[in-house]
């Protein structure tokens, strides 16, 4: 059977002290959001932009805000916004569900395991290059395909692998996030956010890919320095991990499963093992052919999983109970992608976020023309906390910004950069990410503990888009 790796999850607080202040579990955290937002429906002036269908898409109309009568939030809509906000965020809560399950199932068939032993036997001593490894793998596959939800898959390979070679589980949470994460921050071909605006801004289809390439390779050795440091460190003192109560559970749970050798993988699961990674590199040219969406993303997944185990020998019986056993174990993160986008549901109700976005334009507007691109990257920040969706900000607010760009001299192609690196690096810090809280649930790790270790990344991380931003004008990127 498959073994969860999310106990206890991290949407639960850790036991402390009396006396000393407890972090709100996570549910809590996202509820009191969706609460504050309701509120803000009453004091915030309720506005629309009109929006016009453009490539299928409903795009606002620059120029065309207008207040309108007041759109108060009322109880039963609040009551309503977390079922509502699990129905509109159903993808990526499928996609959990099914990618996390499957992946939980591979595992139990002993799949991964062999793949793991395989692997450390042909790096023998140089363990530590596993690191760089798996960071940039899951942070090129993520440049091109935009998909930093595949982080959720990642995890429970990367999670038994770290603990095993001595690592924590710290260690392997900033790997299965921050390679998706920053690849798609700093993406080259991502569907959602470059090509979307892209298209919007009639420029050529991922154009200017060379100067992102060049800032996607610092951001991805930037974080991978970051994650051998911290890695090296709990390696030499244990005691030293911010996980150490939990990679001490962890590891007696993967007990079991390590220190075989390759003679106790039948012949079965040894084809079983080259059959998935196969099929893996297969699951991952399709999405970039064929630009596959989250529900074909999941189905696929699901299909890998059942062949794997029956070419490892199991029944199908079989593989149904460990798939049941396998989503329990990311079902905390299935849940949190829809409760958090719970808050947009609600702003959305209250017809306030036309006007935050009306707002942050205007004051975009009174910006000096030498800080606008820096203005338009915070701009895209805040509105993470907002609309998490990628696409969903840009054809709420490049409309808007576009117009605003040409008028002071800022190439449209820097308004796509503030756009990817702004969005991008919030999705790792705000709560209201659903697959960033998911991973966070399935490893374990609370909420300020991540923030705690991920903070001085995230400056280095800022400091270089903004270094980027100041670049791009200086060579009048077009």
């Amino acid at each position: 059977m498959a073994i969860p790796v999310s106990t206890p999850p991290a949407h639960q607080a850790v036991a402390k002290p009396a006396g000393k202040f407890e972090i709100p579990d996570i549910y809590v955290i996202l509820g009191a959001m969706i609460v504050f937002v309701a509120l803000l429906s009453y004091v915030i002036p309720a506005g629309e932009y009109q929006r016009e269908i453009v490539n299928g898409r409903a795009t606002v109309v620059a120029g065309s805000f207008a207040f309108i009568e007041q759109q108060p939030v009322g109880f039963m809509q609040v009551v309503e916004a977390i079922p509502t906000g699990l129905v509109k965020a159903g993808d990526v809560v499928i996609l959990t569900l099914l990618v996390g399950g499957a992946v939980g199932v591979i595992r139990g068939a002993g799949i991964i395991n062999y793949g793991i032993d395989k692997l450390l036997g042909a790096l023998g001593s140089r363990t530590s290059l596993m690191i760089p490894v798996l960071t940039s793998v899951g942070g090129v596959i993520s440049a091109f395909i935009g998909t930093p939800e595949l982080g959720i898959a990642y995890l429970p390979i990367v999670l038994p692998l770290m603990l095993r070679l001595g690592y924590d589980t710290m260690t392997a949470t900033a790997i299965a996030l921050l390679g998706p994460s920053v690849g798609f921050a700093f993406a080259l071909t991502a569907p959602a956010t470059v090509g979307t605006a892209h298209l919007l801004g009639e420029l050529p289809m991922f154009s200017g890919a060379a100067f992102r390439f060049a800032f996607l390779a610092l951001a991805l050795a930037i974080s991978t320095a970051f994650i051998m440091r911290h890695a090296a460190r709990v390696k030499a003192d244990p005691e030293k991990s911010p996980t150490a109560e939990l990679d001490a559970t962890l590891r007696a749970r993967f007990a079991g499963e390590e220190g075989a050798a390759d003679s106790r993988y039948t012949p079965r699961q040894r084809m079983a093992g080259a059959a998935t990674l196969l099929m893996f590199v297969a699951i991952i040219a399709a999405i970039l052919e064929f630009k596959l969406g989250f529900m074909a993303i999941s189905g696929l997944f699901m299909l890998m999983a059942v062949a794997a185990c029956l070419l490892a020998g199991q029944t199908l019986n079989a593989i149904c109970v460990s798939y049941n056993d396998a989503m329990k174990g990311v079902m905390v993160g299935a849940l949190i992608c829809g409760i958090a986008r719970g808050v947009s549901v609600v702003l959305e109700q209250g017809m306030i976020m036309d006007t935050i976005v009306f707002w942050l334009s205007e004051m975009l507007g009174r910006l000096p023309p030498a800080v606008t691109a820096y203005g338009i990257f915070a701009t895209e920040w805040f509105f993470n906390l907002i609309v998490p969706s990628g696409s969903g900000k840009a054809v709420i607010t490049l409309p808007i910004l576009y117009p605003l760009a040409d008028l002071v001299g800022v190439s449209r192609q820097i308004v796509v950069l503030g756009l990817q690196w702004g969005e991008g690096l919030a999705n790792v810090i705000q709560p209201t990410e659903g697959y960033f809280m998911a991973i966070l649930a399935m490893a374990g790790v609370p909420l300020n503990r991540w923030v705690r270790f991920f903070l001085p990344l995230l400056g280095l991380l800022v400091a270089l888009a903004l270094a980027g931003l100041f670049v791009a004008q200086l060579v009048a990127l077009a």
